[in-house]
């Protein structure tokens, strides 16, 4: 069981937590949403398929949102308690900072292990099915795509018609064009028709009414000069009926095809197969350096206490403390490092170890060494922190240096 002490930190650093992550996700869809709409209402989409779409990105945008949330949230829970005198109060009654700092340390190991969750499974269906439902929108059928008074291109194929009934079925005045494969092209209009659908796995039927087929060969061969062996073709009809099975999409190709796309048992057991032989020619070190990332990002997650909390705690009577600024600049720094890292691993110029496992090694251990530094100090009220003192220093020098500073 917690202990009130425990409860009461908890308590503090949750509230700013977990509002940093609606601020964070609400921040990330709407910028992610609006490229959404312009594309699923670009090609006609309803706003359904928007709302499915965005629920697909929130897994993907949790990743980044959950630590950063859990780092801004130690931050601002402890600087309010640092402000406010709590934390002097928890240390004259012998309460020292690893005992302050056991809450967020429980707190960053589950927040390790949704974190872990979401980068492991629901991160790489949720990619997948994104992808496959913009591929859906954006290769929408022939039912979907046609439109009154407009010409409609899909594949080799070209429609128009002057009307459409309300639900899409009956129409009047159509027209459509097809390239026949090697052979020439074919040329129908007619007074009605209607669209007949089978199911998802048939192709959709058309059935025409009152029109004219025409067949026009391909020109003569330009270099052996021999004509086709189909003579051009007319004819009239009451009624015809054809199949659109080449104008429906194809359909949306497996997962797994790429790397982030893969779980992380599914990337551990790529590991062990040969060169060439991983499903859609994926190379061996774009997989390690994917299960490599997806590792350090996630054990990154329990040091976060240790960075946060000395950064977060702030002299009572120094002019002014830069832990916050500092911490959020390390906490970028750090992930950009780490995606460099990858990119250069991912292209096959770094191993995984030097671009991903190294910057990691370097953060977890300066962070818990500067958690025990500060730990085993004790708190001067009237002394800036080293790091505050260092950065007044360079502020004070650069200000001197201003021409206007100098004149006076």
């Amino acid at each position: 069981m917690l202990a009130t002490i425990d409860r009461y930190i908890l308590g503090q650093v949750l509230r700013p937590m977990l509002a940093a992550i609606l601020i964070t996700l609400l921040a990330l869809l709407a910028e992610r949403a609006l490229r959404v709409i312009d594309l699923v209402l670009g090609w006609r989409g309803s706003l359904t398929i928007v709302f499915e779409m965005m629920s697909y990105l929130i897994p993907h945008y949790m990743v980044f949102a959950l630590p950063a949330a859990l780092f801004l949230g130690i931050m601002l829970g402890v600087a309010r308690m640092s402000k406010e005198g709590e934390l002097d109060a928890m240390r004259a009654a012998g309460i020292g900072l690893w005992r302050m700092a056991r809450p967020s340390i429980l707190l960053s190991l589950v927040v390790l292990v949704l974190h872990l969750i979401l980068v492991s499974h629901l991160q790489p269906f949720s990619r997948y099915a994104y992808r496959a439902a913009a591929f859906a929108v954006t290769n929408a059928s022939f039912q979907t795509l046609l439109r009154p008074g407009q010409f409609i291109t899909i594949g080799k194929s070209t429609y128009r018609v002057e009307g459409l009934s309300p639900d899409g079925e009956h129409f009047e005045g159509i027209f459509l064009y097809s390239e026949a494969e090697g052979s020439g092209a074919v040329t129908v209009t007619a007074a009605s028709g209607q669209i007949e659908n089978q199911g998802a796995m048939v192709p959709l039927l058309l059935h025409l009414e009152n029109g004219v087929q025409q067949f026009v060969p391909h020109p003569p061969d330009a270099v052996t000069g021999e004509a086709a062996s189909t003579p051009p073709l007319t004819l009239r009809f009451g009624s015809f009926t054809s199949d659109l099975s080449g104008t429906e999409p194809e359909p949306f190709r497996p997962r797994g095809e790429h790397e982030r796309e893969l779980t992380i048992p599914e990337l551990v057991g790529y590991l062990r197969w040969p060169e060439g032989t991983i499903p859609g020619g994926i190379d061996s070190w774009e997989i390690e350096a994917e299960l490599s990332a997806r590792l350090v990002r996630n054990l990154s997650i329990a040091f976060l206490p240790f960075l946060a909390l000395p950064l977060a705690l702030s002299p009572r009577r120094a002019k002014r403390s830069y832990g916050f600024l500092v911490g959020v600049v390390l906490v970028i720094g750090y992930n950009q490092v780490v995606s460099t890292g990858e990119s250069l691993a991912d292209d096959g110029r770094l191993s995984s170890f030097l671009g991903v496992w190294v910057p990691f090694l370097l953060y977890a251990g300066l962070s818990t060494a500067y958690f025990i530094r500060t730990a085993r100090r004790v708190p001067d009220p009237g002394k800036s922190s080293l790091l505050g003192a260092g950065i007044d220093a360079v502020v004070t020098a650069f200000l001197k240096r201003l021409p206007w500073r100098a004149a006076a």
